[in-house]
């Protein structure tokens, strides 16, 4: 993620923290075995959803700096440099996760109210041109960098599924996240203690205003396994 504050940790701390690492696994293995345990390594990378709904639309800084496509491809490069450098370290085995239907996010669906709460397709529309600019860099790295097997993870179709179809998967609602009213979507205060908390997260896509449940994660992270991270498991 590219968001500077307390609560999220930048792409290049991320790094310091990998380096770090490396010399202590280097220390505890030697030098050989951990290079090894290094490059068969799955590393899994996501970017984009707090990038795009909080630092550019909710915030005016980024907005004013950069139009719509400049800011994806702004985040591509971001998204392209970590990549290189983590190949650099070492790392071989690579999934780059796209963006789910972010305008089906249940916070984004409590500010649509003049639209009955439905989903932005804006929104969506941007998480499905994102995608296939991620997919254009996965590409283009694969012809670039030795070695490396990177994939493209998409969870846009999965989510979406999920959402158009939720009793399909078990589920009661799709717009209404756990913690929540219907109304306002914030997830802030989600513990067992909040009366808006309910009884049964497995019943609901989303947790909170942001997050998918245990089992929506679940449902993805499989789908994920069985499609295109399958490469690394054979």
């Amino acid at each position: 993620m590219t968001r500077m504050d307390d609560s999220v940790i930048p792409l290049w701390k991320e790094l310091e923290y990998y380096k770090e690492f490396q010399k202590k696994l280097k220390s505890y293995l030697g030098e050989a075995e951990a290079e090894s345990v290094l490059k068969e390594a799955l590393y899994m990378i996501s970017l984009g959803t707090n990038d795009f709904l909080e630092n550019y639309y909710m915030l005016p800084v980024r907005s004013a700096e950069y139009n719509i496509e400049d800011y994806q491809n702004f985040l591509v490069e971001i998204a392209g440099n970590f990549i290189t450098e983590l190949h650099q370290l070492g790392g071989r085995k690579i999934s780059l996760a796209g963006l789910a239907p972010i305008g089906c996010l249940p916070m984004e669906r409590s500010r649509n109210v003049m639209r009955g709460g439905s989903c932005i397709e804006r929104y969506n529309d941007l998480a499905k041109e994102f995608n296939q600019k991620l997919q254009t860099l996965v590409d283009k790295l694969k012809k670039e960098l030795a070695s490396i097997q990177l994939v493209f993870s998409d969870p846009y179709d999965i989510f979406s599924e999920i959402i158009q179809n939720p009793s399909s998967y078990g589920y009661e609602d799709a717009g209404k996240s756990c913690c929540g009213t219907g109304t306002l979507e914030m997830g802030y205060w989600c513990d067992r203690y909040n009366p808006f908390t309910c009884r049964d997260a497995n019943k609901f896509v989303f947790w909170d205003s942001f997050h998918a449940t245990e089992k929506t994660n679940g449902i993805i992270a499989d789908y994920a396994a069985n499609h295109s991270l399958s490469v690394f498991f054979n």
